[in-house]
């Protein structure tokens, strides 16, 4: 067996150096590109959180609000647009986050110039008679279109056609941002322009 001379023993040295620092660099780049990975589902679930939990809310249960008798027009009060706004998803509605005030929706009977207030809590919706002080979104009609609505077998394709053919009037008074963390967004997809 033969010994290594000094250069041998150099050039082998170096090779043994230079395997050891791509081994070390490719364990780096490993490290690396498992700790994107992580953070990029980290980050997938934190969005798909916020989206089913907070803008779109899937999982949340329909309360059952009864649907009162409605005579006439000027029978229209609280309980009639509880039902109604509960049939258009208000209840996926939700304060904002933890702090901002709930979501309030005014509804404005055009023809006998009657405005009502909804506050939703806890994903039921309450109204009272008089206009909001700072509503979110105001929805506007005459009486006898609400009692077409009302007396519909589905509000929501009826509250569709008639949004689309102009007889409901939607006004949005918040910014975009506070809409959709309220939960609006279910009201926007299930009553399209």
């Amino acid at each position: 067996m033969r010994l290594m001379d000094i250069g041998e023993r150099r050039k082998f040295n170096r090779k043994i150096s230079e395997e050891a620092v791509i081994e070390e660099r490719t364990e780096r780049s490993r490290g690396e590109n498992r700790n994107i990975v992580i953070g990029i589902v980290a980050m997938l679930i934190v969005l798909a959180f916020l989206y089913f939990f907070v803008v779109t809310p899937t999982f949340v249960m329909k309360p059952n609000v009864t649907k009162l008798a409605l005579a006439s027009p000027s029978d229209i009060g609280g309980e009639h647009l509880n039902w109604v706004l509960n049939e258009v998803g208000a209840y996926k509605l939700h304060s904002y986050l933890l702090f901002g005030g709930p979501p309030v929706i005014e509804s404005v009977i055009t023809d006998q110039n009657r405005r009502f207030t909804t506050t939703v809590r806890d994903n039921y919706p309450t109204t009272v008679g008089g206009a909001a002080n700072n509503p979110d979104i105001r929805f506007s009609m005459n009486s006898a279109d609400f009692m077409t609505l009302y007396a519909a077998p589905d509000v929501l394709a009826k509250a569709q056609e008639m949004r689309k053919s102009g007889l409901i009037k939607v006004e949005i008074l918040k910014d975009e941002f506070t809409m959709a963390v309220k939960g609006y967004k279910a009201i926007y997809d299930s009553l399209p322009a």
